[in-house]
């Protein structure tokens, strides 16, 4: 009966889907939070409602000290903090969007986060930022993935040991790192805006179908990538992780900013679709910005 027990179990994890947006515009942060709640609870413009909201918020609070204050007048002639013409969200945006489905989010760095640093794989999600971008690694079905919306081989699996060393080196790189606890919404079955991937063609190369180039074994036949790079990275001196968390940063980005270029010009040419309506969203992003 535990053997049926168990097989059961391995078929239904066997079935799971993720539910993986890819970079659209500047929408990382609709991404990542979509990402992270797999399915399409949010759109661009239930964000840009969240930024016109927290704008409205603060006007009141500056109002209420005097509406001929010379700080009053300065912030009303200022555009929006939470949402640019790009479409990038401010991370008070973000927070918002996931406390408003009864999630808590707390830097990293936060004293009451020092389990979660010593022990992350028993965390359930992180949300990671770095300038305007963002990013999601979550567990599913007991298993961590990273789904960064720019990676062009997309969602990859992450092994509890290489967990903690992956966010090491996203420190390093100056992301700031996020821990996402509460109980996460059930998945959607909607596809949205997004696409759903069969779990078995995960792996920590990336996601069979949408890896461009396959890389060969290395010579000593081991499988275990994560591992390699998790005990290369312990080993390494200070130093020396230092040298390669600038190096891997500035390839990172690099690359990080020809995702966004590029979706950004194949979405102004019309190559692709952009997410949700054009005018729409375009009205909502004004209307947040407007004094």
């Amino acid at each position: 009966l535990k053997r049926l027990d168990v097989r059961v179990a391995e078929e239904m994890v066997d079935s799971f889907e993720i539910y993986y947006e890819q970079q659209k515009a500047a929408f990382c942060g609709v991404h990542a939070v979509n990402n992270l709640l797999q399915g399409p609870l949010y759109s661009e413009w239930d964000f840009s409602q969240v930024a016109l909201a927290l704008t409205e918020e603060e006007r009141k609070l500056m109002a209420e000290r005097g509406t001929e204050s010379k700080d009053y007048l300065v912030f009303m002639a200022k555009d929006s903090t939470h949402v640019d013409e790009s479409g990038n969200f401010s991370i008070e945006v973000i927070k918002k969007a996931i406390t408003n489905i009864g999630l808590s989010i707390t830097p990293l760095t936060h004293p009451e986060m020092k389990d979660a640093k010593k022990d992350p794989h028993k965390e359930i999600a992180f949300i990671c930022n770095l300038a305007n971008h963002w990013l999601t690694i979550r567990k599913i079905a007991g298993t961590w993935y990273n789904l960064n919306s720019v990676l062009p081989s997309g969602p990859h699996s992450i092994s509890d040991l290489y967990l903690g060393a992956f966010l090491q080196q996203l420190e390093m790189d100056n992301y700031s790192i996020f821990v996402i606890r509460g109980r996460l919404p059930d998945p959607l079955q909607e596809k949205g805006n997004g696409m759903r991937i069969p779990i078995e063609k995960i792996t920590n190369k990336g996601t069979d179908g949408m890896i461009k180039e396959k890389k060969t074994e290395p010579s000593s036949g081991s499988k275990d990538t994560d591992l390699t790079a998790a005990i290369a990275l312990s080993n390494a001196s200070k130093e020396e992780q230092e040298v390669l968390a600038q190096s891997a940063a500035a390839a990172e980005q690099e690359a990080i900013m020809r995702a966004i270029k590029l979706s950004m010009a194949e979405d102004k040419n019309g190559e692709q679709p952009r997410l949700g309506g054009d005018d729409d969203l375009q009205r909502a992003i004004q209307l947040s910005m407007q004094q």
